[in-house]
């Protein structure tokens, strides 16, 4: 009865092999086969993971894995795969790998075993440029009993693999194969011929409408702002009081400092007039000029900050405070070289274009701007360029740019206000096309 058992289990694995290699052969592309080949075997080998590999002129590439349709040989395994795949020295026998026995960490992930077998081509093709090595990835060791199973499915695999590699052409597929040679090759043809075509360069940048000259003041020393006397956007002045500073503690400081002088003068008077008959006080004399000498210097710069407690206009033009009302820099304690408010002064306006450095290739000797404001975007306004920066700055949003002065027409001025932004055009000369894409591209790839 035992034996009669075993006789039918063998009986169905042989049928099983037949039909195996059956579809196989039946399978209507090399992909078709490839994939085939490694999904239909999981029934008899019971392994946990299978990868069909190929390797022609040494270079090993996964072309099939056991559950998956379209595989990705760029994936970190199949590359791990393949590249110690390549290593290793394969015969018709299989070969079974450990981690103990040199298979790298990057694949020996749980104790997992795996075993290497090269499909040797049918004995009635001569020796092919390429070769086909199975792998099968099993948990911990490789059932023994599966050897015979093992090599039986090989077989049938080769032999598939290869008919479908090497045979299974036809006038059909030769025909096909070469209209669509010629219709890549005229699709490469145009694209070569329309990369010599000139395109006009160009590049965008955002603008802010500015003053042509722009003064600014800063804050000369450490303290609180006691009031502001002009509004933002009011016309000034050169001379006239903007803002003043708190001046309590100086007066108060300046008192202490003349209070100390006056004390420290009566006494070397004093010292002074006794050293006429005492002239061990002549050495405390000179100690107390020391001291005078240092005092005075402090009663003058008390009286240097409190001569500078007010803030000026340096120039005639329309005042713009930083925080924007003089209610927010009343009362507010500034530092040392804080930006306080600007004056903006000249005739006519401007527009200030930050162009990026990536872009900077279109600032050429021949270039025509044109604005479009965010208020009014579909009327342009060309300008006439002024000045283009010979260096880069550094911007506050950390990026490097070449900074344009561009001169807006008087007659377009009426109704503009300093601070508008819109988007500015930059055209400069033509260039070839295959120069603009590959510029493009490279700008791209050094983004990401």
């Amino acid at each position: 009865m035992k034996n009669e058992t075993e006789i039918t289990a063998r009986m169905r694995s042989f049928l099983v092999i037949l039909k195996y290699g059956h579809d196989l052969f039946d399978a209507e592309t090399f992909s078709d086969a490839a994939l085939l080949a490694v999904n239909n075997a999981f029934n008899l080998m019971n392994f946990k993971n299978s990868s069909l590999i190929e390797i022609i002129d040494g270079k090993a590439k996964v072309i099939s894995q056991y559950g998956q349709v379209n595989v990705n040989p760029y994936s970190r395994l199949a590359v791990q795969q393949a590249k110690y795949c390549e290593t290793l020295k394969l015969d018709s026998e299989p070969l079974i790998v450990t981690k103990e026995s040199g298979l790298p960490k990057e694949l020996a992930e749980e104790n997992n075993v795996y075993c290497f077998l090269k499909l040797t081509p049918p004995k009635n093709l001569q020796k092919p440029y390429f070769t086909f090595v199975w792998l099968l990835e099993y948990e911990e060791t490789f059932p023994n009993y599966l050897s015979n199973i093992l090599r039986l499915l090989a077989t049938s695999m080769s032999e598939a693999l290869h008919y479908h590699k090497l045979c299974k052409k036809s006038r059909f597929h030769i025909h096909i194969r070469f209209k669509k040679f010629l219709f890549w090759l005229l699709v490469l043809a145009s694209i070569v011929s329309i990369m010599f075509a000139y395109v006009p360069e160009g590049a965008s940048a955002e603008f802010t409408l500015k003053a042509p000259e722009i003064t600014s003041v800063y804050a000369l020393f450490d303290g609180p702002i006691a009031t502001c006397l002009k509004q933002d956007g009011e016309a000034v002045k050169k001379g006239d009081l903007i803002a003043q500073y708190n001046t309590s503690q100086l007066e108060y400081r300046l008192s202490i400092m003349q209070s100390a002088y006056i004390e420290i003068k009566t006494e070397l008077e004093l010292e002074e007039h006794n050293a006429f008959t005492d002239q061990s006080r002549l050495g405390r004399a000179k100690l107390l000029e020391a001291k005078l000498q240092t005092a005075k210097v402090n009663v003058e710069e008390a009286q240097w900050y409190l001569t500078h407690s007010n803030l000026y206009a340096p120039t005639d033009g329309i005042l713009a405070l930083v925080d924007g009302r003089a209610e927010q820099l009343s009362g507010k304690a500034v530092r040392t070289g804080d930006k306080l408010y600007e004056i903006y002064g000249g005739k006519g306006m401007i527009a200030e274009i930050p162009v990026n450095e990536q872009d900077s290739s279109v600032i050429r000797d021949k270039i025509e701007i044109t604005l479009f404001l965010h208020t009014a975007p579909e009327i342009p306004i060309p300008v006439k360029i002024i000045e283009i920066a010979e260096y880069p700055e550094l911007t506050e949003q950390r990026t490097y740019c070449y900074k344009i002065r561009a001169q807006l027409p008087e007659e377009i001025i009426h109704g503009l206000r300093y601070g508008m932004r819109g988007i500015a055009k930059i055209k400069g000369e033509p260039v070839r096309l295959g120069y603009f894409l590959f510029k493009s591209v490279v700008l791209y790839f050094r983004r990401i």
